[in-house]
């Protein structure tokens, strides 16, 4: 468990009668008290849109994908985007604005052989070499809009997969980093608390007697946090997209939730309450499922996700 932050304001009441500020906040902040004292650093694995299929590889372009770019950016702390003299994609203006700031890195991860594999051992390596230094502290980027991989190292129903249906906001591919790295700075509670609760599903499960509730608790705070988010997301000043979040662990399902606990079943939505009250633009509910998902046959890590997606559903107005 993370250690919690401690408000040591001093409880006093005033003459008025109100109550001192930690006791204010406690009752008036949902999330007081829940945002850890220690913020770790999360780290990501980025790709160009490519597709790797045994020997071969097709890449959508050579450039990060900006969609991508900036759910990356957003939700994580630090960016790494291995790179190979076998076959080397450049540097964009927004790749580059990014190494200007040290958020995102280049090492060089360069195999003999055949390229596409080459390619695919530089991500599994670069996300190892950082797991190994900080585990449970970093995760690939995989999807469409990224690295795609087919058949190989997949191992099916070797994972689970948490699924967040239109319940994240995400910036568009238009808006500028900078004014995305702002609003880090500005939300960094709400962004974190997201994090925070993914990273634990797994782990708070498994440590509980009372499975059931601690997954209804999960959920709870969960459905909170994404609530939070959509709501900053409406004040932004730039479009933003009501999109989904997957996050894959290195754990079957069956391992810590049977078929059927407690009303929940695999693979089937529930609905997120807090969030769909405020997305109530997309005219569809935000819904929360686990499910099974493949898993890598090299890939060991705890109990914390180990890869993420995303998919843009509309713009949140």
């Amino acid at each position: 468990m993370l250690p919690f932050e401690i408000d040591f304001f001093e409880d006093k009441i005033s003459s008025g009668g109100k109550m001192g500020e930690a006791k204010r906040r406690k009752a008036t902040d949902a999330n007081y008290g829940k945002i850890p004292k220690i913020r770790p650093k999360r780290g990501l694995i980025v790709s160009p849109p490519i597709e790797i299929e045994g020997t071969t590889l097709h890449a959508k372009s050579s450039n990060l994908d900006p969609q991508e770019l900036r759910f990356g950016l957003l939700f994580w702390d630090e960016l790494v985007w291995p790179s190979s003299r076998a076959i080397y994609f450049g540097s964009g203006p927004d790749e580059q604005f990014l190494e200007s700031t040290g958020i995102l890195t280049r090492p060089d991860y360069t195999y003999n052989g055949d390229v596409a594999q080459g390619i695919l051992r530089g991500q599994i390596q670069a996300f190892q070499d950082r797991e190994q230094a900080e585990p449970g502290s970093w995760a690939l980027s995989q999807g469409e809009n990224s690295l795609l991989l087919k058949g190989g190292l997949i191992q099916e129903n070797q994972g689970a997969l948490l699924e967040l249906h239109r319940a994240i906001p995400v910036p568009t591919r238009d808006v500028p980093l900078a004014e995305i790295l702002e609003f880090k700075r500005r939300r960094a509670d709400e962004l974190l608390l997201l994090r925070t609760h993914l990273d634990s599903f797994v782990g708070e499960i498994q440590r509980a007697e009372d499975k059931p509730a601690a997954l209804e608790k999960l959920i709870e705070e969960i459905d909170s946090a994404c609530s939070d988010l959509l709501k900053v997301g409406k004040e932004w000043q730039f479009p933003v997209y009501l999109s989904n979040l997957k996050a894959s662990f290195s754990l079957s399902p069956t391992k810590f939730l049977p078929a059927v606990m407690g009303g929940w079943k695999l693979a089937e939505p529930y609905g997120l309450t807090a969030a769909s009250a405020v997305a109530t633009a997309s005219g569809l509910a935000s819904t929360i499922e686990v499910k099974g998902d493949f898993g890598f046959r090299s890939v060991k890590r705890p109990v914390s996700p180990y890869r993420y997606a995303f998919h843009a559903h509309e713009e949140l107005r």
